[in-house]
């Protein structure tokens, strides 16, 4: 049984209970996966609590891409904005957007051949997929992945460019920057590349025409939305910029830093009252710009950089599946003929040019495993027409062909399913904590022994962040009394968490202890009287 669904989908019963499944595990499991924010969610969370309050000042943030906090206002408005509402309110969100991600990705899917049964096996683990990414901690690649969905299902659909395809995809393109930066280059590479290569196909003067429009349109809309977002950013950090995020990330990769400034010893005060750390705004951060060019050292130094994050790129799409490097092998196979002939192959090469072209970008700055999220759901669909393509034939027999595709979900479920393991319950426990503390009356300006390695820097910036302080990060390892007293004055520290033992305990026996060691581990020292 099918009914027609918006879009010209095609939508049936099964799948229409692969969406109910999501909905109905998402609520079931929340509870279990509410606390998990991870450290930029923070800044998203408190960022959205400062749009809700007017305080659009502090609010306006070049590093954080605003549309992610922007969706996040009228939930706080309902659930409330209270540290674990904000973040139940956060969730909620992130399985609302998954939801229409699972129905983009469906649309996608049509612009890859394969038997409805196969289909219906790749839907299934996508959904797993998307659950995982929504109960994950609090990130903006969701909704990244959400649009740029519907962008691939128009750019790459045979009938491009219909009625209105530029100005969606100028839309969504627009949309997509506001909610990561990094998504400009990569609409612009993209969104050029596929309009190039339709109009060099074989096609009628009039379609050529048609091409030019929309690329023109799609391209107009796009620069519009940047634009205004640029020059509201501009005119707050008093240079011009589109973001301050890549200028950050370049600059904290380079070889006269040792990674982020906040992670590093000593304390940095936070860009603004009640900002949880100094995290919260990176682009007030120092870190220095350089160029790989200007000497040897250099150059060596960033041919290093990019081979690490290849060897990363490398791992994180093994990690997607043990069949992703086999898929990517058999599409470049296909890949022969004339030139005329290739560009008519648009389902082989399109996927294979958006998998190149994404993390071009991340392997000069930095790589992590969420950026790729587009790329496991391409292999994913790509397999799929593969499977597809050897089910045709009669190499295997119906068992050969179940087992096969059983093996091949199989290899794709492993990752969602083991990060919904280790996530679950991950953070409840320091969350519990923050609610001892806070009914110890904790507030105002904390800071903390430890450092990045020992997990004491999250730990206490997680604390923080249920706490409603203002965490200033720890000082050297062996720091002196004298100098850590200095600090403590300078920056106003109200509170000094103690983990472990501390070289300062001669210092500290001058202080009040507050916690009376009802948190393992943890010892809490009252600073100002």
């Amino acid at each position: 049984m099918e009914f027609k669904f918006w879009l010209n989908f095609k939508i049936d019963v099964i799948f229409y209970l692969f969406l109910l499944f999501y909905l109905i595990l998402g609520v079931l499991l929340l509870n279990h996966y509410q606390y998990s924010i991870g450290l930029d969610g923070m800044s998203y969370v408190n960022i959205s609590k400062l749009y809700l309050i007017g305080d659009f000042t502090n609010a306006i943030n070049g590093y954080w891409s605003p549309l992610y906090s922007w969706f996040l206002i009228p939930f706080l408005k309902i659930f409330g904005s209270t540290p674990d509402k904000a973040l139940y309110a956060a969730k909620i969100l992130s399985l609302i957007i998954g939801f229409f991600t699972l129905i983009g990705i469906r649309l996608l899917s049509y612009n890859f051949e394969m038997d409805e049964k196969v289909r219906y096996s790749i839907m299934g683990t996508i959904t797993l997929f998307i659950l995982f990414i929504a109960l994950d901690q609090i990130q903006p690649d969701l909704l990244l992945l959400c649009f740029l969905v519907y962008y691939l299902n128009i750019i790459f659909n045979n009938n491009y460019p219909k009625k209105y395809d530029g100005l969606l995809c100028g839309l969504i393109g627009g949309f997509a920057f506001l909610t990561k930066a990094y998504a400009l280059p990569f609409f612009l590479a993209t969104f050029i590349i596929f309009n190039l290569l339709r109009y060099l196909k074989g096609i009628p003067q009039t379609k050529k025409r048609s091409i030019l429009k929309h690329l023109s349109l799609g391209l107009l809309i796009f620069f519009v939305i940047c634009g205004v977002w640029a020059v509201i950013i501009s005119e707050k950090y008093d240079k011009a910029t589109l973001s301050t995020s890549g200028e950050y990330n370049f600059g904290f990769n380079s070889p006269y830093t040792n990674g982020h400034p906040t992670q590093n010893p000593g304390f940095i005060q936070p860009p603004y009252k009640y900002a949880i750390s100094a995290w919260e705004d990176p682009s007030y951060l120092n870190v220095s710009w350089w160029n790989p060019f200007e000497s040897i050292n250099n150059f060596n130094y960033f041919l290093t950089k990019i081979g690490v994050n290849l060897s990363s790129l490398v791992g994180f799409i093994n990690e997607f599946s043990y069949f992703t490097f086999i898929i990517l092998f058999i599409y470049i196979l296909f890949i022969k003929g004339s030139v005329k002939e290739l560009i008519s192959k648009q389902s082989i090469y399109y996927p294979l040019i958006t998998i190149l072209i994404l993390p071009i970008g991340y392997i000069i700055t930095g790589l992590e495993i969420r950026y790729l999220w587009l790329i496991y759901v391409l292999l994913l669909l790509m397999g799929g027409y593969i499977l597809n393509l050897v089910f045709k034939t009669t190499f295997l027999n119906k068992i050969g062909k179940n087992i096969l595709l059983i093996i091949f979900i199989i290899s794709f479920i492993i990752l969602p399913l083991n990060g919904l393991i280790i996530n679950y319950d991950l953070d409840k426990q320091l969350y519990l904590d923050g609610n001892i503390l806070e009914n110890q009356h904790i507030t105002g300006n904390i800071a903390s022994n430890g450092n990045l390695t020992d997990g004491y820097y999250s730990n206490t910036l997680k604390l923080s962040y249920f706490l409603g302080t203002s965490y200033y990060g720890f000082p050297q390892s062996n720091v002196t009394n004298n100098n850590l007293n200095a600090d403590f004055n300078k920056y106003g520290i109200d509170y000094y968490f103690v983990w472990g033992t501390s070289n300062n305990q001669a210092l500290l026996s001058k202080y009040q202890e507050v916690n009376n060691d009802n948190i393992s581990n943890l010892r809490i020292y009252k600073i100002k009287t």
